[in-house]
């Protein structure tokens, strides 16, 4: 059987075309590489910047103001060069700064600024952040930017991350950076506590509105702060009024008047003020006379209450109302005693007919706020 081979100058042939594809091919390659846009970028540093506000802070117990200042402003590093780049290929560079995903309370304004207010792990402590962005480099002021320091902002809560970033036209090296500032906010009555440490935000690279923290990334961490609660200790007394007769109450519907006090010790300065309210702890006859109900009983006289009346007693005191002030209290200085005097008197209910003989108890508790 007779085999037949292809002569030699087909295979060169076939060998010869491939190689020519392959020709036209690779510069096209390569020719796509150069156009893609290009970032060498390095980060800078820590990864961490640590703020502390003094503490303790100390709070009136009760003082439930909303968005009021707590402390101070504290402020950071003003760092230029958290990132340095090498820009090239018309690559947009830049810095963010992360908007935080904590619950917001509500907003406080300053300085032209209105700032959103974030809650910590104490009831009625919030927290607030400024910065300022920095981006250094040939053409930082592109798009609005600034070469250098940009304004004092705050993030608005619409987008992740607050930026600037610079446009690059030719190759060049950037760098860009931020200084932060946090504020603690008063957002109602604060309980006694710690906020432990916590991270606010963060910073990350931004190449043509990416943003990465693949090089790293400079946390923003709050150090643990502690409130106090400013109080006083509350005493009572036990007070015992002279024996009355029926006759007593034939002229008058108020007899025997006795002085008592409640007292007030070691009381902090630092309170704005000092308020107390006084209630019976039983049936009220009148509050804006200060007259309640004799407590019940086989041995209880009737037709005899009690009434409550001011230091002087030329007033009552009105049951439930809050707006008496321990007028000796000094908010610049320590208070170991406050007296908070008043005058308790027997008070005729109806006619002096109805009036029997017995024991007469009554019981009025002070509540105290902390302002």
């Amino acid at each position: 059987m007779n085999t037949r081979q292809l002569p030699n100058w087909h295979i060169t042939r076939r060998l010869w075309i491939y190689a020519k594809i392959c020709a036209l091919i690779l510069p096209m390659l390569l020719w796509g590489q150069t156009a893609l846009a290009a970032a060498t970028c390095t980060f800078n540093g820590t990864g961490a910047e640590n703020f502390s506000f003094p503490g303790p802070i100390s709070v009136p117990r009760d003082n439930s103001a909303s968005m009021a200042p707590l402390s101070s402003w504290v402020t950071g590093e003003a760092a230029t060069n958290i990132y340095t780049c090498t820009l090239s290929n018309s690559t947009k560079g830049g810095i963010g700064i992360k908007f935080p995903t904590m619950v917001q309370a509500g907003s406080y304004s300053e300085g032209g600024i209105t700032y959103k207010v974030f809650n910590t792990s104490v009831t009625g402590v919030g927290i607030v952040y400024g910065f300022r962005i920095y981006s250094g480099g040939t053409y930082c002021e592109q798009s609005g930017g600034a070469n250098g320091w940009n304004p004092w902002a705050t993030g608005s809560g619409t987008i992740p991350y607050s930026d600037r970033w610079c446009d690059n036209i030719q190759s060049s090296s950037y760098s860009f950076g931020a200084q932060l500032k946090f504020r603690l906010i008063q957002t109602g009555r604060i309980s006694a506590g710690t906020v432990p440490t916590f991270t606010m935000t963060f910073s990350a690279l931004e190449t043509d509105g990416a943003f990465s923290t693949g090089i790293g990334s400079r946390n923003y961490v709050i150090g643990p702060v502690t409130f106090q609660a400013l109080s006083c200790t509350a005493v009572g007394a036990d007070v015992i009024m002279d024996t009355a007769k029926k006759s007593d109450f034939a002229s008058s519907t108020s007899v025997r008047t006795k002085p008592f006090q409640f007292t007030l010790q070691n009381c902090p300065a630092g309170m704005n003020s000092i308020k107390y309210q006084l209630d019976p702890i039983g049936t009220i006859i009148s509050a804006t006379d200060g007259t309640f109900q004799n407590a019940t009983g086989t041995d209880m006289a009737k037709g005899v209450g009690l009434r409550i009346t001011n230091e002087a007693n030329t007033a009552p005191i009105r049951f439930g109302d809050a707006s008496y002030v321990v007028s000796d209290y000094s908010p610049t200085s320590g208070n170991s005693n406050l007296p908070i005097k008043m005058n308790v008197s027997y008070y005729r209910t109806g006619s002096a007919a109805q009036v029997t003989g017995g024991k007469v108890r009554g019981t009025a508790q002070l509540t105290v706020f902390y302002l």
